[in-house]
């Protein structure tokens, strides 16, 4: 008769478990980026094909080239939809081994959890997607005061933080996020078009500064360095 196993047992098992889940959706992902990249470089080959002999073929050679050329976009379309499909299951996969890990803090590559906090939409979204791409699940904000709730709520490594923000700065929305216990670990980012901050302001608060625009490798290299990737 087998004992029954105990809740540290379990909890060991579903690590296990969600760990070998994290990495089998990064192999997907990383399969299907290079199945949809083949299937784009074939459908920009065949629309240069298509393009080149239009003028000189007969109907039914144009209208079998045309057909091929529609093909290869539905295929490149489905193989990109796959590839984004595998890209969230990793990052919900992330998420959850990263709320199972004993110290609260993913060890996989490319599965922390970030906070994007900024009042232009086009800035949140721009720096959501490179975040996302690499593989980090990422939350959004428009302002300090959001920012500073879904910081309680989901804990994040890494916040990139504007500094002008409506309702509630960057910069308070910081110092209470470092004042509560449940968030004080986070690395938070001044993402800011200041020319300069405060140098007490910044050491006490920020453990970096990016001024903007800033480039999407920099920004992307500012967040691993920070979540330790």
């Amino acid at each position: 008769m087998s004992l029954p196993l105990s809740s540290a047992q379990l909890a060991g098992g579903l690590l296990r478990d969600v760990r070998l889940l994290a990495a089998h959706t990064a192999a997907h992902h990383g399969h299907l980026e290079g199945l949809a990249a083949l299937a784009e470089l074939n459908l920009h080959h065949d629309r240069a094909i298509a393009a080149e002999v239009l003028n000189s073929i007969s109907a039914g050679i144009r209208q079998s080239l045309g057909e091929r050329v529609t093909h290869s976009l539905h295929q490149a379309a489905a193989t990109r939809h796959l590839c984004t499909s595998a890209r969230a299951q990793h990052a919900v996969a992330c998420r959850l081994l990263s709320r199972l890990d004993t110290d609260g803090h993913a060890d996989e590559r490319g599965c922390g959890a970030v906070l994007v906090a900024d009042d232009h939409h086009e800035v949140r979204d721009l720096v959501a997607r490179i975040l996302e791409n690499a593989g980090f699940f990422v939350r959004t904000a428009a302002n300090g005061l959001e920012a500073l709730l879904a910081a309680h709520e989901m804990r994040p490594d890494v916040i990139v933080m504007d500094v002008a923000m409506p309702v509630l700065d960057g910069i308070e929305a910081a110092r209470l996020i470092k004042a509560a216990d449940t968030t004080r670990a986070a690395r938070v980012i001044a993402y800011t078009a200041s020319p300069a901050l405060d140098r007490t302001v910044v050491q006490k608060l920020f453990s970096a500064v990016l001024s903007k625009p800033a480039s999407p490798d920099v920004v992307l290299a500012t967040v691993q360095h920070l979540a330790g990737l």
